[in-house]
């Protein structure tokens, strides 16, 4: 039993050493589409009795350009090491908003496990059930973070500072000469903020950009290795290999009126089925933000 207990603690520890020494080899596999990330929000704002939010290409491409950001500088948090805040990426792509949100996850299996893990953390359900978002935008990617190979989410909410009703003006109604604004703003310095909150937004200049469908974004594909997935097997098939012996010892001892002087089968067998529990848990990979 040692032997078998020492290549299971040989193997576990392997785990969090390949990624170093071959990154992209091991990872986490997801099933993961926008389409039905935005359908299992809007179900969640519809029981809040809320307005569906629209998808809106400019906030998927803000969305798209926070996941590589992440993966281009390694690293998993709200705002970048340089700085650079969630309200960067908004402006970049210009999306001029009065209200912006952003939730982030990773390494789930399913899209609704990913709406259903926001809606259970009250911080992130804030953004799902905002009332003054209009917009939703959505980026599902593929890359190697730490390394592992890894699908980040991200999902951006947003109402446009200009109302969407004067884009509707007819021509004839518009000054002929553009209004001069006499007035300049500051955007204030960076300050470390709950990114899981509605904010309400400084005055940004617009910057045109080519418009980003949904459907560009980058869906969520198999790893070579899935870490939880063969973890689990693995786990799974020692533990059972262990208890049916453990099993085997407790009738065989029982039946033979075999008295042991040392050893207690059953106790250990109860300790392992709880030891496999909380490895079971603790390997859940899904992780928000």
């Amino acid at each position: 039993m040692y032997i078998y207990s020492l290549f299971l603690i040989v193997f576990i520890t392997s785990i969090k050493f390949i990624p170093k020494y071959l990154p992209g080899v091991l990872g986490f596999a997801s099933d993961i589409y926008v389409e039905e990330l935005l359908k299992y929000t809007n179900q969640k704002r519809a029981e809040a009795g809320l307005s569906s939010l629209k998808i809106n290409s400019t906030l998927s491409k803000a969305a798209f350009e926070k996941a590589q950001d992440m993966f281009k500088n390694n690293y998993w948090a709200h705002v970048s090491p340089d700085g650079t805040q969630p309200w960067d990426f908004f402006v970049s792509v210009g999306y001029d908003y009065s209200y912006a949100g952003e939730n982030l996850a990773k390494n789930f299996d399913s899209s609704k496990q990913v709406v259903d893990a926001w809606y259970d953390s009250p911080s992130h359900r804030e953004n799902l059930l905002g009332p003054n978002y209009e917009d939703i935008g959505f980026a599902v990617v593929n890359g190697i973070l730490d390394g592992y190979e890894t699908t980040l989410v991200v999902q951006t909410f947003g109402k446009p500072r200009v109302p969407t009703y004067l884009s509707s003006t007819e021509p004839s109604s518009l000054p002929e000469k553009p209004v001069e604004v006499s007035s300049v703003f500051e955007v204030p310095p960076a300050v470390e903020i709950p990114v899981t909150t509605e904010v309400p937004a400084t005055s940004v200049p617009v910057v045109p950009v080519a418009s980003v469908e949904p459907s560009s974004v980058v869906p969520a594909s198999s790893a070579f290795i899935d870490v939880a997935d063969s973890t689990r097997f693995i786990g799974l098939s020692f533990v059972s290999f262990i208890g049916i012996l453990l099993t085997l010892d407790i009738w065989y001892s029982r039946k033979k009126g075999i008295r042991k002087l040392s050893g207690h089968a059953l106790a250990h067998l109860i300790f392992l089925l709880f030891a496999f529990g909380s490895i079971w848990l603790v390997l859940s990979p899904g992780k928000i933000l």
